[in-house]
């Protein structure tokens, strides 16, 4: 069980979300992603019932004597099971329902011990540290997606918000206290990996770019647009900032947070797109391009050839990789003998 896994899971989907459609710059192989990195809907279609070995009311464990209730199992087991409805059909979803619950139990159990123990070690959050890790957050997140609106998509008030997230800083300061003298990585098993994965490292050549869309639609004059583009375009030429100009006119949603901005390899733009990404000259405006989205004014920040990327460059990325591979036994450890050492009582269990 992994420090992540201990997060209660309203508040991981709600981190799980902010990761979601970020621009990944890590030169390190990136974790395989799962379910539970995908947006869906918790409305799409309802959760089936499942029958259940735990309590569906009252009290499910108590550790130390604070109890946790069947209610808070069963919120996060729907959580779970929402997320989850994309990737996996309804029966299915069934069959899973009661390990999830078990697990969801768990989980709490778990959480309650570590939160206990920074209690017990009086660790406590700053003002500074907190608001810092909020825009962290806060500044992850996918473009024109906010943190009040993750909030109310998930049922959770801002005080509930930051009631949870301040647990979670304060459980990763534990954990991290606990084990960051155990977790060590040698310069072989760096190397080793480095030698047995070397098509992770291959870079392909990249362009960032920022655009202006004006979209054109069914029913649109298109000599309309392509002039509204066009004034724009001067607007640019004249000296106003490319950012803040994208900002405020382009219609494409994805990049209007960003200030039209994307980095992205080739092949994957449509090819007028990308052909002007590629040939373009770096820091002019270029002339309109015209796609089957509308057209769009492109200013190329900078490319970068495909490249290996050596072991010099990746070895901290890689180092990190493996230590967080090695931290779910550690923690797990840890939290045994968290619980070896508390009064942990759990309905159904001898």
């Amino acid at each position: 069980m992994s420090s992540s896994h201990l997060i209660t899971l309203s508040t991981a989907a709600l981190l799980a979300l902010s990761t979601v459609g970020c621009k990944q710059e890590s030169i390190a192989p990136q974790r395989p992603t799962t379910g539970e990195n995908q947006m869906s809907s918790i409305f799409e279609k309802p959760v089936p019932s499942a029958p259940s070995h735990l309590p569906t009311t009252g009290v499910v464990a108590t550790v130390n004597g604070v109890e946790i209730s069947a209610e808070a199992v069963a919120k996060e087991v729907n959580t779970a099971l929402a997320r989850m409805q994309r990737q996996l059909p309804p029966e299915q979803l069934a069959q899973m329902a009661p390990r999830i619950q078990q697990e969801v139990r768990d989980q709490l159990i778990a959480r309650q011990l570590l939160l206990q123990e920074a209690d017990r070690q009086q660790i406590a959050l700053s003002d500074e540290e907190f608001g810092a890790a909020r825009a962290k957050l806060e500044a992850s997140l996918p473009p024109g997606m906010t943190l009040a609106h993750i909030l109310e998509q998930r049922g959770l008030s801002e005080e509930q918000f930051k009631k949870d997230f301040g647990d979670e800083m304060r459980i990763s300061q534990l954990i991290e206290a606990a084990t960051s003298n155990k977790v060590q990585v040698s310069d072989e098993e760096v190397n080793a990996f480095y030698k047995e994965n070397a098509d992770k490292f291959e870079q392909p050549e990249t362009a960032t770019a920022r655009h202006i869309l004006i979209a054109v639609q069914d029913g649109d004059n298109k000599d309309e647009k392509k002039a509204k583009a066009e004034g724009i375009r001067e607007r640019l030429l004249a000296g106003e900032d490319f950012a803040t100009v994208a900002a405020a006119e382009t219609d494409d949603p994805g990049s209007k947070a960003t200030g039209g901005e994307y980095t992205f390899p080739r092949g994957r733009m449509v090819p007028a797109f990308e052909e002007a990404a590629f040939t373009q000259d770096i820091g002019a405006v270029g002339p309109l391009v015209e796609t089957q989205f509308g057209y769009h004014i492109i200013k190329v920040e900078k490319r970068e050839d495909a490249r290996v990327i050596p072991l010099e460059e990746a070895h901290s990325n890689i180092a990190q990789f493996l230590r967080s591979r090695k931290m779910p036994a550690l923690v797990q450890e840890y939290i045994s003998s968290l619980r070896s050492n508390a009064d942990v009582s759990v309905v159904g269990e001898d």
